[in-house]
């Protein structure tokens, strides 16, 4: 049987989930956030969808399923999950940028991997795993 849109979406989310945790072992810190945040990106876009929108093509996949939220289901936004959801996900937003060119802090030039450590990594995979699986309860919802 042919998967949907959604469900390929997923797949893809759960894949890179997968592989930040395992560059995160193997400290590959700044491969692991990218990871996370495209498995973000293509988890809201498969909720985003599920709901009736367009997906996002500007790597700002949680600002477009907030909008998508408060049009569709406001009630969720009432709901701490969704909250929590929204707030991780916009913080991972930039995430998929900074993982991926250098970085200027203080006047001076960094590489993604001297700028994510051991630590910063490990909380961006944890809330990635936070918003994947609050993003799989709501596809799952029967209303």
């Amino acid at each position: 049987m042919a998967e949907s849109k959604i469900e390929v979406l997923l797949r893809i989310s759960e894949e890179n989930l997968a592989r930040a945790e395992k560059r995160l072992q193997a400290e590959e810190n700044d491969s692991a956030v990218f990871h996370a945040s495209i498995a973000v990106e293509t988890a809201a876009n498969a909720l985003i969808l599920k709901l009736g929108g367009s997906e996002a093509r500007n790597h700002k996949a949680i600002s477009g399923l907030a909008a998508v939220i408060r049009r569709i289901r406001p009630k969720w936004l009432e709901e701490e999950r969704c909250a929590q959801l929204i707030r991780r996900g916009r913080e991972l937003q930039r995430e998929l940028v900074y993982a991926r060119y250098p970085l200027k802090i203080a006047d001076k030039w960094i590489t993604p991997m001297e700028y994510y450590t051991k630590q910063k990594a490990t909380t961006i995979v944890e809330d990635a795993r936070f918003v994947v699986d609050a993003i799989k309860g709501y596809l799952s919802r029967k209303e």
